[in-house]
């Protein structure tokens, strides 16, 4: 009598346990269930395995772009606004492509160069002693991308909900279109990118990235060629199709 006690009660350990575990979700579980389920059987050490929030196996992501540039010509200044597309082979590697379109402005140093040479120009204009300045700024850039996604997480904004995140990097080469107030209007430059960001999922298909790039590139200017580096910040908003 006292085995099939003891056989009944173990069995009801077991399938308690299991029950337990079974409830215990993928992504961080309920904190009381684990504690339940670590009493039942503390010689077990249990794991959570943190699965991805969405499903991103052979499905490509769309997404608008706004960003600010950091470094370059010394009397411009460069925000873009573009658009991405993404394919992704699976959770951990994706390629894809992006446009951005340039919209320059002159620094406030820049602004008062102009203005110095333009009356200087007035007043001595078959020799005028101050010169108007070259300026070299980034009209539209192609580039092709190759992202990995190694980390997976969660942040909670309260009653908001969670949302699920990837770091991610990123590399590319393509194209850039560079204007410039001299004779020579335009011309195209190779740029080489390498970056990094986080991408939120904050729903079934919604996406938001926050990302860091470096760019690369030379700009030709009347007595020299100039090596830009440069930082670009970006927001993106997009949809996963």
């Amino acid at each position: 009598m006292k085995s099939v006690v003891l056989f009944l009660a173990l069995f009801s350990s077991v399938s308690a346990f299991a029950q337990v575990e079974q409830e215990l979700d993928s992504f961080g579980g309920n904190e009381a269930l684990y504690l339940k389920a670590q009493a039942l059987n503390p010689e077990v050490q249990n794991e959570v395995v943190q699965n991805r929030f969405i499903n991103r196996t052979n499905r490509v992501e769309a997404s608008l772009e706004g960003s600010s540039v950091f470094g370059g010509d010394a009397y411009n200044r460069t925000n873009n606004i573009g658009f991405n597309a993404h394919y992704h082979i699976n959770p951990h590697w994706s390629i894809g492509a992006k446009y951005n379109y340039g919209i320059n402005k002159l620094t406030p140093e820049g602004t008062a160069m102009v203005r110095e040479a333009a009356q200087e120009a007035e007043r001595n204009p078959e020799n005028p002693s101050i010169l108007f300045p070259q300026v070299i700024y980034p009209k539209s850039e192609l580039l092709g991308l190759i992202n990995w996604y190694p980390i997976v997480g969660k942040l909670s904004f309260g009653s908001w909900g969670v949302a699920h995140f990837d770091t991610y990097f990123t590399a590319g080469y393509g194209t850039m279109e560079l204007g410039s107030n001299s004779p020579m209007a335009s011309s195209n430059a190779g740029v080489a990118t390498l970056g990094a960001g986080l991408g939120f999922w904050l729903g079934s298909n919604l996406t938001t990235r926050v990302e860091y790039r470096a760019e690369q590139y030379s700009a030709q200017y009347y007595d020299r060629t100039e090596d830009m580096l440069t930082g670009v910040a970006s927001l993106q908003v997009g949809w996963i199709l």
